[in-house]
């Protein structure tokens, strides 16, 4: 019964045949190699001949475990076949076919005064041992014979194959992922890049107006103080002219003896003029204030960056993400990573706190499905059931037409447009309210222990559908306050 079981499960379904260089699939049924071959030519779609299941597989890898034992098995019918048409037995010829049971037995055969008593393999010690000699020294032992050790590391080599075959299936999954992801931080580099280019060519752009700017100033000045030295000038020169020609006079009187000295007292001695000379306080004074004072016309601080790599497949983001939009289509392109969202339309900030006050605008418009709030960092990404994310969220949201908080609906009187986000630690409330008329929409508590897992702004869109507002978009802040801040600005 045992060898008929053994028959059946090494028999190829397609030749009908003892299977010769086996290959096995993921389903765990096992064909000849060519035999598989030639049926999948015939089947683009791969299926397997049993089960009719599609393999994934692309190279059939010979099952090295399942080939020695179906060899054994063939030089075993082989054997049975040559003792049914001998009536008796002789011994085998040097060199002629074996059956297992001898070939473990003089492979095994480790005591040269019982060559010829088979041995028995000790699965403790992982080593074979004479029954005669040995067997006593391994009371406590599991002992069994060569056959089923033999059986057993034939398992357990298939075991480890199969185990192995699976890791370098895993391993090719996760370089291919690995290859994508690299393909798509490039493409990341390359809109960066872009970006940070056009951001510079701007402040290029602008410096050089305001160096045109100071150039012309000092022209001006220069202009003005030659307007001023010029009129001095003219009349020191004029006074020159008149000078000579009394020094002139006198000297001619004292050549001719005629002397006339003139009454006139001797007049002040001549000084410059204040204010002739270039006013350097007020072409230089604070010029790089200046330019900077301007710039911010230019310049403009985002209180709460998107992050990219959070977003769901179906969010577009601006090139300075400030705003996300739901395309409703899922972008293939992006990289399935851990820090993605992968089933909710869901994006987070990119800087998490855990102490402090901070405060952010959202606008919101006429969107029909939105939420704002925060979320801890170790927000579960994967999570299919939304009610799993909820013991992470504080959040206020508008869904079909109801304001609510995540635990209860909130009455508001007026849509907001503008809601502002505002998270205080040091009072433990996280507030909403229309930042266009400052009205209170709703507070919730902060959770205490949060210094070890921070919160992180968070943005749910849904479709815009027909609505005039397209995305969710955090507002710049124009205040002075902004400046003083330690992040940089954006472009």
């Amino acid at each position: 019964m045992a060898e008929s079981s053994l028959e059946s499960f090494l028999t190829c379904s397609v030749c009908l045949d003892i299977v010769t260089e086996p290959v096995s699939l993921s389903c765990h049924h096992s064909f000849c190699k060519r035999c598989l071959t030639e049926h999948w030519a015939r089947q683009p779609s791969r299926p397997c001949p049993v089960c009719r299941r599609r393999s994934s597989k692309e190279a059939l890898d010979v099952n090295f475990a399942l080939k020695e034992l179906s060899i054994s098995f063939r030089q075993k019918l082989q054997l049975s076949a040559q003792t049914q048409d001998r009536p008796t037995q002789e011994p085998p010829a040097q060199g002629a076919s074996e059956p297992p049971s001898a070939q473990t037995q003089r492979q095994w055969s480790v005591c040269p005064s019982h060559p010829q008593v088979p041995p028995l393999f000790c699965l403790d010690d992982w080593r074979p041992l004479c029954p005669l000699c040995e067997f006593s020294l391994h009371p406590q032992h599991t002992v069994v014979s060569g056959e089923e050790a033999q059986r057993r590391l034939k398992e357990l080599i298939s075991s480890q194959l199969q185990a192995l075959t699976e890791e370098k299936h895993q391993c090719e999954e996760l370089q291919q992922s690995y290859e994508e992801i690299q393909l798509y931080a490039e493409k990341q580099a390359g809109d960066c890049e872009r970006h940070i280019r056009a951001g510079f060519s701007r402040l290029h752009q602008f410096l050089q107006e305001e160096e045109q700017r100071a150039l012309s100033a000092l022209r001006e000045e220069q202009l003005r103080q030659k307007k001023n030295i010029s009129p001095e000038l003219e009349k020191l020169r004029e006074k020159l002219s008149s000078v000579d020609k009394i020094i002139q006079e006198l000297q001619q009187q004292l050549e001719t003896h005629t002397y006339r000295p003139r009454q006139e007292s001797a007049p002040p001695r001549p000084r410059p003029k204040a204010g002739l000379l270039l006013d350097q306080a007020k072409v230089l004074g604070n010029l790089g204030f200046r330019v900077w004072t301007r710039m911010k016309r230019l310049v403009k601080y985002q209180p709460v960056v998107l992050d990219p790599n959070t977003a769901h497949q179906c969010f577009s983001l601006s090139d300075d993400l400030s705003s996300v939009r739901n395309t409703e289509a899922l972008n293939k392109e992006l990289p399935e990573v851990p820090e993605r969202f992968s089933h909710f339309p869901i994006v987070l900030g990119s800087v998490g706190y855990s102490s402090g006050t901070h405060q952010w605008d959202v606008e919101v418009g006429d969107l029909p499905h939105w939420g704002i709030g925060v979320t801890k960092e170790s927000v579960e990404r994967k999570e299919k059931s939304f009610t799993s994310l909820e013991n992470v969220l504080l959040r206020f949201y508008y869904i079909k037409g109801q304001y609510g908080d995540g635990s209860k609906p909130v009455e508001v009187k007026k849509s907001p447009e503008k809601i502002r986000v505002k998270l205080d630690f040091n009072t433990g409330t996280l507030s909403f309210s229309d930042a266009d008329h400052m009205t209170p929409l709703c507070s919730l508590t902060v959770p205490k222990g949060t210094s070890t897992d921070k919160l992180f702004p968070y943005f749910y869109v849904g479709p815009a559908g027909g609505a005039k507002t397209k995305e969710l978009k955090i507002c710049e802040v124009q205040s002075e306050d902004s400046w003083s801040m330690d992040y940089p600005p954006i472009f």
